[in-house]
């Protein structure tokens, strides 16, 4: 469905106001067509609306009930379900109060058919669609009303929040001819915008405002409910009252249908240091918390810098480590060759010292070479170890050489020369075994050694 925005002059109240001959006491304020305005039609975006931020809401609140006619039922089921629909759509409602109950029919309904006839003063009344911009209660009328019938008094309004609000409703076939028109209550300047018609009620009416906003929804049905206020206490409020009006349509079925509605007023009351309390307390809250998060975030960043600075640090540390590994493995295994190279030149130089001795030592003479080697063999540890454990194979081979001539000799040299190859390879093995465990035990303990250095590190930065 495509909205349909209305063009329309509205009246508003002239600025030299009259006072009556007849009534001195009263002030009339005749009233004079404004400028051309565009009224929008909110049937597709009413929900962008909010009561408690733009001062209006319609809502969708569909309604068994069709007794129009009937004060009792009217008080009985359908205030009731109205009550539910506030709560609903109001925070702090403590209690609610019906101040006034209005069924509004269109002008092209003769005056006479209009009248309900209710004789309770407090019941409904009937009246025609009011095409004057205005609101149903001024500021004054509505402290009034407080005093008068609930002992509030103006400086209780700093501590509890009232509001009075108007139910609108169409009514069995829905409005046709006479839609009401609401406007936006941001901005609204009570003392600016609105003037007391007469002193002796307690209609306000509006003057031109060129920024003001109106808005209608078209074909308004039975279950679309306009929510407004005409009254709010609480100064902080973004709107405190909204201007009303209804304006003509023509009928475009041209079968001059009814339009019919009703409409009720109600004051909310919420009890002191409830909502307004429980703002800024919330308020208070709201604050405290913006700062924590603020901070909050702040250490976060700060944190992730650092965490940051430290996994750098270590992701440096650990490349640094892993450069000092491969050295030192690479120093192992250097040292490893070295070390093997050097045992086999020392088995080398080892066998060819006792070689030469053994063979000088055959001969019956001691020469000065026999005795420089016996010298140099007992004063080098493995030398002389091996000399101490050659010794008896060296006298019974001495002994062999004398008893069986030169080929016996020959043959204990070829075996004694055997068992010191077997003995030298025994002796290389341990060696290079001994090395290879040195080695393994030193790159260990310089691991070990770095480890701990950087779980230092990880306790420091914890």
């Amino acid at each position: 469905m495509c909205s349909k925005d209305v063009h329309v002059r509205l009246n508003y109240c002239q600025e030299e106001q009259q006072v009556s001959p007849s009534k001195p006491t009263t002030r009339s304020s005749p009233t004079k067509p404004g400028p051309l305005e565009t009224i929008q039609d909110v049937r597709e975006a009413h929900e962008e609306f909010d009561l408690e931020l733009r001062g209006f809401r319609y809502v969708k609140a569909p309604t068994e009930f069709n007794n129009w006619d009937s004060e009792l039922e009217i008080r009985n089921v359908l205030i009731p379900e109205m009550e539910v629909l506030l709560r609903q759509e109001l925070r702090g409602c403590d209690e609610i109060h019906v101040v006034g109950i209005k069924v509004l029919i269109g002008s092209s309904i003769p005056r006479k058919t209009a009248l309900i006839n209710f004789q309770s003063e407090q019941g409904p009344s009937a009246s025609g669609c009011n095409r004057m911009v205005h609101i149903d209660h001024t500021v004054s009328s509505v402290e009034s009303m407080l005093h008068q019938k609930y002992g509030i008094r103006p400086e209780h309004l700093l501590t509890r929040r009232v509001r009075l609000i108007n139910i609108w409703r169409p009514v069995n076939c829905g409005v046709h001819s006479d839609p009401i028109a609401i406007a936006d209550g941001i901005g609204l300047d009570l003392k600016r915008d609105i003037t007391s018609s007469d002193l002796s009620t307690p209609i306000g009416i509006g003057r031109y405002h060129e920024d003001r906003h109106w808005y209608y929804m078209s074909e308004q049905a039975e279950e679309d409910v306009l929510l407004f206020k005409t009254y709010d206490s609480n100064q902080a409020a973004s709107s405190k009252a909204c201007l009303r009006t209804a304006f003509n349509i023509p009928d475009p079925s041209g079968s001059n249908s009814c339009s019919k509605a009703i409409e009720i007023q109600v004051l909310v009351f919420t009890h002191p240091n409830d909502e307004q309390t429980t703002h800024v307390h919330q308020v208070k809250e709201v604050e405290t918390l913006r700062k924590e998060l603020g901070t909050l975030s702040n250490d976060i960043l700060h944190n992730q810098d650092v965490v940051r600075a430290v996994l750098d640090l270590r992701q440096w540390e650990s490349l640094k480590a892993a450069e000092q590994m491969h050295h030192l493995a690479s120093d192992r295994d250097h040292s490893r060759a070295e070390s093997q190279s050097l045992s086999k030149q020392l088995n080398y130089l080892e066998e060819w010292i006792m070689g030469l001795y053994m063979s000088c030592s055959l001969s019956s003479e001691e020469t000065d070479t026999v005795e420089q080697l016996r010298h140099f063999i007992c004063s080098t540890p493995r030398l002389r170890e091996r000399f101490s454990q050659d010794e008896q194979a060296y006298q019974s081979m001495r002994q062999s050489m004398n008893l069986f001539g030169a080929d016996a000799e020959l043959m204990l040299l070829r075996q004694q020369l055997y068992a010191q190859c077997r003995e030298t390879e025994r002796l290389a093995a341990n060696i290079d075994a001994k090395v290879e465990s040195k080695m393994d035990e030193g790159f260990q303990a310089a691991v070990q050694t770095a480890v701990k250095q950087e779980r230092s590190k990880d306790e420091f930065v914890i």
